[in-house]
């Protein structure tokens, strides 16, 4: 079934009993991070176990395994900020030491070994992963690689190479082992010990296309498609997967959708339509986390003006917009789903209920509705460019060159 946008859609309405879920946190930092970790954890594990079986696909091998090495990363990120919640003596050493590091798991690793209280980790294991945190942040350093289309630092250094998807997803694995090892205080499954032969690198490198990760960027979009697709495949994917509870999958799936619209959004910032979104706007709002006051603001006028022919589409953009400004409303930064709280320990979605069926289809309806202008706008672009075409070479034939 296509989902479409609907008057009757409502993000908080109940429908489903079975696919309700009701979030309430335990108000103790160490355990929230902890079970939030796990909760990323699961659904990457997944998506980088899917990408290696089905390895011939190459969909889920370029793109699928991008959104599956970010979901890892951030359990890295959110394992270490627990286990700093359980070492850090006052709530504003927590504080501070979440704002001055960020998504730096090499500090937040660094921050936890030296207040010294746990050794849960031998010297290889300490040096193996401190080495690896130190890779993983040259390539990542802001959490956004994998996130959003890539720069131009990221383009000239690697640029039409080929990852190793087995032997990064081993790495990865590995990193986040050791960190569940410190969490579970040594206790851990004999298939996760550490393995010495694995080297403590992010990326590493192969000669081979096949079953591989190519790490290229279309020039005419800039890179949205790949990072689009990629996400919508994978919430579509985990949204129904049995072998993960609603409760694991809610804040993953959420969190995902909210960086799909956002990206949805920026690439109507692209489209090559005559009158687009202005180039002061194009300048200064389109690396925006802002979904109402920088993303959609700029980007309406456009849909409106192209797409706003009938009274019908005209009320869909208006739902839409009511939607858009309800998600912004619960999320405007895009990190309520990402974390348990604020920097400053503030818990800021505390017990309310949800339904998983419904918020995927509400959310899903969005998605749709922004890809469908983004495939209509580029249409509009094409006849645009033939009539430019057209025009061109009939005053160039008419010019009389004698």
């Amino acid at each position: 079934m296509y989902i479409w946008p609907s008057s009757d859609m409502d993000f908080w309405k109940i429908e489903n009993n079975d696919t309700k879920v009701v979030v309430e946190w335990s108000r103790n930092n160490f355990l929230d991070y902890k079970r939030l970790t796990y909760q990323f954890y699961s659904c990457g594990y997944k998506i980088l176990e899917e990408v290696i079986n089905d390895n011939l696909n190459n969909v889920k091998s370029d793109m699928w395994f991008l959104t599956g090495i970010f979901l890892i990363r951030h359990s890295l990120e959110l394992g270490l900020k627990s286990l700093l919640c359980r070492v850090l003596p006052q709530k504003k050493d927590i504080q501070d030491t979440f704002k001055n590091f960020g998504h730096d798991v090499a500090s937040l690793l660094k921050k936890y070994v030296e207040v010294g209280h746990e050794n849960f980790l031998n010297n290889r294991e300490k040096r193996w992963l401190s080495k690896y945190c130190d890779s993983l942040e040259e390539v990542d350093r802001k959490s956004d690689v994998f996130r959003f289309p890539f720069d131009d630092e990221f383009l000239s250094k690697y640029r039409d190479k080929f990852l190793d998807n087995i032997q990064v997803a081993n790495n990865l694995l590995q990193a986040f082992y050791l960190v569940k090892k410190c969490l579970e205080m040594g206790d851990i499954a004999e298939e996760e010990e550490f393995n010495n032969t694995l080297k403590p690198e992010f990326f590493i490198f192969t000669s081979r296309s096949s079953e591989n990760c190519y790490l290229w960027q279309s020039l005419l979009d800039e890179g949205f498609h790949v990072k689009i697709m990629g996400y919508t495949e994978v919430i579509d994917f985990i949204y129904q997967v049995d072998s993960i509870s609603n409760e694991d999958k809610l804040y993953p799936l959420i969190f995902m959708f909210r960086n799909t619209i956002e990206l949805c959004l920026k690439i109507l910032f692209y489209s090559r339509v005559e009158k687009g979104v202005s180039k002061k706007a194009f300048k200064s709002k389109r690396k925006s986390h802002r979904i109402k006051k920088d993303l959609w603001k700029n980007v309406k006028d456009v849909i409106v003006n192209y797409l706003g022919v009938s009274d019908e589409e005209l009320k869909t953009t208006e739902l839409v917009e009511k939607m858009l400004f309800e998600i912004n409303k619960l999320d405007k930064n895009g990190d309520i789903f990402r974390y348990p709280t604020s920097y400053s320990l503030e818990y800021r979605f505390d017990n309310r209920a949800l339904d998983l069926s419904n918020i995927y289809v509400y959310l899903k309806a969005i998605v749709n509705f922004l890809e469908g202008c983004d495939t209509e706008l580029d249409a509009i672009a094409d006849v645009e460019q033939e009539i430019r075409n057209e025009y061109e070479s009939e005053t160039y034939f008419g010019i009389d060159w004698c």
